[in-house]
């Protein structure tokens, strides 16, 4: 294995894939391309008021729990099914001198026997599997991380792996990535709802090759979920070529999003602020300017700032590179980008 590091912390793994995903479904990998991933739960983690006990539940390396320990002070333990892992696990805690405990097992079996105030599942491919046991077993007013890359069965490419898997229908095309969300935050609502239970979102996001949320889990409330269509609106039923049933409410809490952070990460998080007060989906920007017959597609700022200029709420989204998020109808949508083509 070879030495690396990241964040505060120095660490042995494989290095896996190219930098695009896993790459090694078994064995001790390291993935450089979610360290971006990592900077940003450890940037959230501090904006945590948390003094709970953190898993660790699928380490492998143990990267994301040594740096939450090292970097924010929690307090970790890590699991792993891998022997290999457990003990690389170990070793990268002596590098950087910690110490906790590591168990080698099954993540369902250990949340059974141990009780955590917030567990962390970053899986490869569905996280599907793993939901109800960790939803059942989390403290009460715990925190959930959950991370899945199943994204072509989340994000419209396999819809009927996604209603079997997950008991919704995706969405493809700009909104596609949101819609995954929604879809795994209501699967989690819907399993928590059989041990009256109920969450809140807390940070949710998509980046690289996965989507991820962080949720608390919460006392039992009403929520129902919903459909929407190709024009983002909300329905109460299904409707021909429409996503759901899904979580509509918040996705993203404003207050817990990290500030006054740099580079890549700072303006991810702006981003992510400043749509967390916005409706469900996203428009395409291509698709208004084709409907308003307009050769070249504006820059989406200008027409975030148009739509603002009417009095309406626009944003450009951390979900899709052409997408923006706005509740303004039809027609002031026209308008706007007209306005932007001139600005």
């Amino acid at each position: 294995m070879i030495e690396h590091q990241e964040g505060k912390a120095n660490f042995k793994a494989n290095l896996s894939g190219k930098d695009k995903g896993p790459g090694k479904r078994k064995g001790v990998f390291y993935n450089p391309s979610m360290k971006f991933s990592r900077d940003l739960n450890v940037e959230f983690a501090k904006k945590l008021n948390f003094n709970g006990l953190f898993l660790d539940g699928m380490a492998a390396s143990g990267i994301r729990g040594i740096r939450l320990a090292l970097e924010c002070n929690y307090n970790v333990e890590f699991c792993d099914t891998s022997k290999l892992a457990v003990e690389a696990i170990k070793d990268n805690l002596k590098l950087n001198n910690l110490q906790s405990e590591v168990f080698h097992d099954d993540l369902q079996n250990l949340v059974k026997e141990r009780q955590y105030d917030w567990i962390d599942v970053d899986p490869f491919g569905t996280p599907a599997p793993y939901l109800e046991s960790i939803i059942e077993n989390v403290n009460d007013g715990g925190i959930l991380g959950i991370a899945a890359t199943d994204t072509a069965v989340l994000c419209g490419a396999k819809p009927s792996i996604c209603f079997k898997r997950y008991g919704a229908y995706s969405m493809k095309r700009v909104a596609a990535k949101e819609v995954g969300i929604r879809i795994l935050l209501g699967r989690i609502q819907a399993l928590a709802s059989n041990y009256n239970r109920s969450i809140e979102p807390m940070l949710s996001y998509s980046e690289g090759h996965h989507l991820r949320v962080f949720v608390k889990i919460i006392d039992a409330r009403p929520i129902s979920l919903k459909w929407l269509n190709q024009d983002m609106q909300v329905l109460a039923e299904e409707a021909p070529e429409s996503a759901g049933p899904i979580w509509m409410e918040k996705i993203i809490d404003s207050e817990l999003v990290p500030e006054n952070c740099e580079g890549q990460l700072g303006k991810f998080f702006d981003t992510l602020r400043k749509e967390a007060e916005g409706p469900p989906g996203l428009f395409d920007i291509n698709d208004i300017a084709r409907a308003a017959q307009i050769g070249q597609t504006p820059k989406k700022l200008k027409i975030v700032e148009c739509l603002e200029k009417e009095g309406f709420f626009a944003s450009v989204s951390i979900f899709s590179p052409i997408g923006i998020k706005t509740n303004a109808p039809h027609d002031i949508r026209i308008r706007a980008i007209e306005n932007a083509q001139s600005l």
